[in-house]
């Protein structure tokens, strides 16, 4: 199946029941009404690191591969899935390609998601942002989408375990 394939109509089309693996994985998934345009967010568990987690048949794997290999088809050895849209828990399978290691690295690098000082840093302002957003009750991937801000990064924000002095001047 081709990747731009929504997925809303590929459970239309070949009628799922609700046990079929794509059902299921879609119960944990913010989809926005299956927009294409628009991030999924991955609602289940995560691995700490920002990426959606999920244990298959015993086995663990990210949410972002699960929604590849669903929706778009097999994953070929050795081989990263990729996010074109550069947010680690989307699991929107028209955002999602597959590369070589070293074209993810380089992808990574050429936008400045790596280690080594390329990476970015809140500002104070932006922190208290968050803050006020979630005091709001505004969902954590509503705030992620629009501030450009990793899920899992407003997810430490609330959790209290980033940016601890900012948190403070926002209370």
């Amino acid at each position: 199946m081709s990747g731009n394939q929504k997925a809303s109509d590929y459970v239309q089309k070949h009628k799922i029941s609700a046990r079929n693996p794509i059902i299921i994985f879609l119960r944990n998934v913010e989809t926005h009404g299956f927009d294409h345009t628009k991030c999924w967010a991955w609602k289940g568990g995560g691995k700490g690191n920002g990426y959606g987690n999920l244990n298959i048949k015993g086995k663990n794997t990210t949410a972002h591969r699960r929604s590849y290999s669903l929706f778009c088809g097999d994953i070929p050895a050795g081989m990263d899935v990729c996010h074109a849209c550069d947010n680690r828990w989307c699991v929107n399978p028209e955002h999602l390609f597959v590369g070589t290691r070293s074209e993810n690295m380089a992808d990574c690098k050429s936008k400045g998601r790596t280690a080594g000082g390329n990476r970015r840093h809140l500002t104070a302002w932006q922190v208290q942002e968050v803050m006020r957003r979630l005091n709001a009750g505004v969902p954590r991937s509503l705030i992620a989408e629009k501030m450009d801000i990793s899920y899992s990064t407003i997810g430490s924000i609330a959790r209290g375990n980033s940016y601890a002095t900012a948190q403070k001047e926002a209370r």
